[in-house]
């Protein structure tokens, strides 16, 4: 078995359209546990609305949550790191953001905030486990009372958001989602068709996986990642092994260099079973 560390994104990778986690799925990931593989769900979701993943394992695991802007232990909730995004940088997207009329959540640790209740902030707040969704118009209101700020995130039409995304790359020397340019005050990603994400220049999903191998001593040849969406590319690239699910655009599928049957199909197990029966990649 040449790769110790598995990880990856959760929505529209690990779990299928349904956010269903499959008994295949769990019984890959089970084996791959005692085989003594650490297993990483890297996602733009909180640490709280991974727990379904999180109940499952057994041992104590890594967790990338917020776009790679906070990582946990899963069973000891011990945290591993965490980025928060500048004030007046976050200030600024917040505020463009409302200058622009769009639906708006705001992560300040394991506080969840949004510039309005609508269809949108509301249907965000159903699916996070029970946490209450405050209300914020301007966020040197609550600037005092916060630890950080760790993720703002719009939510938009598919063709909205990729307009905004090239944008707001501009705007904040963002060059592209994978690689900051040298003046790039935040990153801006998509982790699904109607969401637009900023985190800390220093946050990201490659970023925080190579954090986690330093603290594993786990070198990047040695990891595995797999993912779906832009969100995931920086992990994607840098992991020893990136691979696409089937149901990821054909841009992303290009920057891998395998490419699995798609989360509805359990394409994550069918990774986990071949690195550990030590199939070939290529």
């Amino acid at each position: 078995m040449k790769y110790k560390l598995i990880a990856t994104d959760m929505d529209g990778t690990l779990v299928n359209d349904r956010s269903e986690l499959t008994e295949r799925t769990k019984a890959a990931i089970l084996a791959a546990v005692e085989a003594g593989v650490l297993f990483v769900t890297a996602t733009g979701r909180p640490f709280s609305n991974v727990q379904e993943v999180n109940n499952l394992l057994d041992r104590d695991m890594p967790f990338i949550v917020f776009n790679g802007a906070e990582g946990y232990m899963g069973k000891s909730g011990k945290l591993l790191f965490e980025h928060f995004l500048d004030f007046e940088v976050v200030k600024e997207a917040f505020d463009i953001g409302q200058k622009l009329g769009v639906s708006q959540i705001v992560w300040t640790g394991p506080v969840l905030w949004a510039n309005r209740r609508d269809d949108s902030t509301s249907a965000y707040e159903a699916v996070c486990d029970g946490l209450e969704m405050r209300i914020v118009e301007d966020l040197a209101e609550i600037r005092g009372e916060v630890k950080g700020f760790s993720k703002v995130l719009w939510i938009a039409e598919p063709a909205t958001v990729k307009e905004q995304l090239v944008e707001m790359r501009t705007h904040f020397g963002a060059s592209t989602g994978t690689v900051s340019a040298g003046n790039s005050r935040l990153k801006c990603v998509s982790s699904m068709s109607h969401f637009l994400e900023f985190v800390s220049v220093n946050a990201g999903k490659g970023t925080a996986l190579a954090e986690v191998g330093r603290l594993f001593g786990i070198e990047r040849s040695e990891m595995i990642a797999i993912g779906d969406a832009n969100n995931d590319l920086c992990m994607l690239e840098y992991a020893g092994l990136g691979v696409a699910v089937a149901n990821a655009a054909d841009d992303i599928k290009a920057r891998c260099d395998y490419v699995t049957s798609s989360n509805n199909d359990d394409g994550v197990a069918e990774v986990i079973e071949k690195n550990l029966s030590g199939g070939r990649f290529f």
